[in-house]
């Protein structure tokens, strides 16, 4: 089931996926029960960071074009359910 819930956490561009899964545990206590994916539905390479997954930020260019701050494009990191039993 897809629960369309949404977190929006603020990620330096030399932290890994596995340093951000570490701090995103305060949100979810479970989230190294997950698999990770970009929005292509390819999963993470956890010791790789946003750019090596192909994550990009964009913030250089949304403010040269103009565009509100409100209005960027945040890239997602989609996280799936994985039944592995563990407990927390």
């Amino acid at each position: 089931m897809l629960t369309h819930q949404q977190d929006i956490i603020e990620v330096p561009c030399e932290e890994t996926i596995e340093e951000i899964q570490e701090r995103y545990l305060v949100v979810n206590e479970h989230a190294s029960s997950y698999i990770w994916k970009t929005v292509a539905n390819k999963p993470l390479d956890m010791d790789g960071t946003l750019d090596d997954n192909q994550i990009f930020d964009e913030t250089e260019r949304f403010e040269e074009l103009g565009i509100p701050e409100g209005e960027w494009y945040i890239p997602p990191i989609l996280i799936y359910f994985d039944d592995d039993l563990t407990e927390a």
